[in-house]
């Protein structure tokens, strides 16, 4: 904390020495916290305080929100003369936070190669794995032998983020296997990579989900995947530390989804207080509507209401727990959708039964302790009776309808996290109320 006191009063003073000294010290996440914390006129100075290549590393360090105000801050030139340093794809996904003015201006100020090498990786569909691909790795031809292959990797180290593979190709720039780094080292100098080289190798199209990408190399348990176009040339490659964001970013979407929040768009990084709204705004006009439903729902029971006034006490209760174990067995859903395991018809069948005997037993479960309760401190056990059996019911096939929705979207080729937690929500709140009100209304003449 001295050091950042020191380095604080350095930017103040515009002591160029000093605060190169110390700032270069820090690891780089602790200079992304200490250069969110100066003042931006403080922050300004860092332009002139450090070189493109220091500030490059810092940069790919930070999210989106902190590179935006870094692109606020400093000037248009600085920003491009950080890309060079800069993996490209790191780059692109910078440039996808910005409007299409905002990044011909930038790159109209790049190298022609540079800028061509960029402006390539932007026709990429976003989100997908030609987008968020690496362009710097280690290749090698069939007949290239151990020895050479290890003094290409001796002198790509530098300039290459990843070494622990090196990537067979053809002439034509097919890819025909893949050697690890390990397999180099103990293989003798002089045999070739064709007759170490793993030839099944798993890969990914460049124009295939990212997220899919990453699902690909989580299994396999990867370091990299290679990505290959259309006839099956090596384009680029997708890391593991690429991935770690892609499951971040995808797991952020589909959580925003289940609480009713739209997809946002990548370049909408700033949360104005109408763009929160606005995201939100559908679900929220959906929901009254719903809403409205189980108002009227109420109304069409009012004459027994109005007899055993105080079935409305237990209301909240079992709307509750209908939506709380919709909600939890609709991310369990959404979970197995997205690892896979609903591919056949079986293996929905069993999810679904297997729902319904869990939603059994906590119906069950829940339906003797407010029953009991009711019984006790009430003392009407017809009452009793009548909650313990709607919350078994109703409890049963909320877990059902939890799991059904997401299961049924996803077979109609839409993403299964818009079938969000409110929805399921309102849904079983309907169920609930129909079974709670039909059982009583059965049985009102002995309550």
């Amino acid at each position: 904390m001295a050091n950042y006191e020191k380095i604080f009063k350095a930017a103040k003073n515009n002591n160029h020495a000093a605060f190169r000294k110390l700032f270069l010290r820090l690891h780089v996440k602790d200079q992304g916290d200490l250069f969110q914390a100066l003042y931006p006129q403080n922050q300004k100075k860092v332009e002139q305080f450090l070189e493109p290549d220091e500030f490059a590393e810092l940069f790919e360090w930070m999210d989106p929100l902190e590179q935006k105000n870094v692109y606020e801050v400093f000037s248009d030139t600085y920003i491009a003369t950080l890309f060079p340093y800069m993996e490209v794809d790191n780059v692109v996904k910078f440039l996808g936070y910005l409007t299409h003015e905002e990044q011909n201006k930038i790159l109209s100020l790049l190298e022609a190669d540079d800028r061509e090498e960029i402006t390539k990786m932007l026709l990429f569909k976003s989100e997908s794995s030609g987008s968020v691909m690496n362009k710097g790795y280690v290749t090698g031809l069939e007949k290239t032998t151990v020895r050479q292959a290890l003094e290409d990797i001796r002198e790509s180290a530098k300039d290459v983020e990843m070494i622990y593979y090196i990537y067979v190709l053809d002439e034509e720039g097919i890819l025909k296997g893949v050697a690890s780094l390990r397999d180099l080292m103990v293989k003798p100098p002089s045999q070739t990579l064709e007759d170490i080289m793993i030839t099944q190798v798993a890969f990914v199209n460049v124009d295939i989900d990212q997220e899919i990408a990453a699902r690909l190399l989580q299994k396999y348990n990867l370091i990299a995947i290679p990505v290959l176009d259309a006839v099956k040339k090596m384009v680029g490659l997708i890391t593991v530390d690429d991935v770690m964001d892609i499951l971040e970013e995808e797991t952020t979407e589909d959580f925003n989804e289940f609480a009713g929040i739209s997809r946002k768009k990548s370049k909408d990084v700033e949360d104005g207080v109408w763009g929160v709204a606005r995201m939100r705004m559908p679900w929220i006009i959906i929901l009254i509507f719903m809403g409205m439903i189980s108002a009227s729902l109420i109304g069409s029971f009012e004459t027994t209401l109005n007899e055993v006034v105080l079935l409305a006490a237990f209301i909240p209760i079992i709307t509750d727990a209908a939506g709380n174990v919709g909600t939890q067995s609709l991310a369990v859903a959404v979970r197995k959708i997205s690892m896979g395991e609903t591919s056949s018809s079986r293996s929905i069948g069993r999810i679904l039964l297997q729902e319904f005997f869990v939603g059994a037993v906590l119906g069950l479960a829940a339906g003797s302790v407010l029953g009991l309760i009711v019984a006790i401190f009430y003392g009407n056990t017809i009452l009793a009776i009548a909650i313990g059996i709607s919350l078994l019911i109703t409890l049963s096939i909320s877990n059902v309808v939890g799991a059904v929705i997401p299961v049924l979207i996803n077979k109609l080729n839409i993403d299964p996290a818009v079938a969000s937690g409110p929805f399921i929500t309102t849904i079983n709140d309907l169920i609930g109320l129909f079974i709670y009100f039909s059982i009583a209304t059965q049985i009102i003449h002995l309550l």
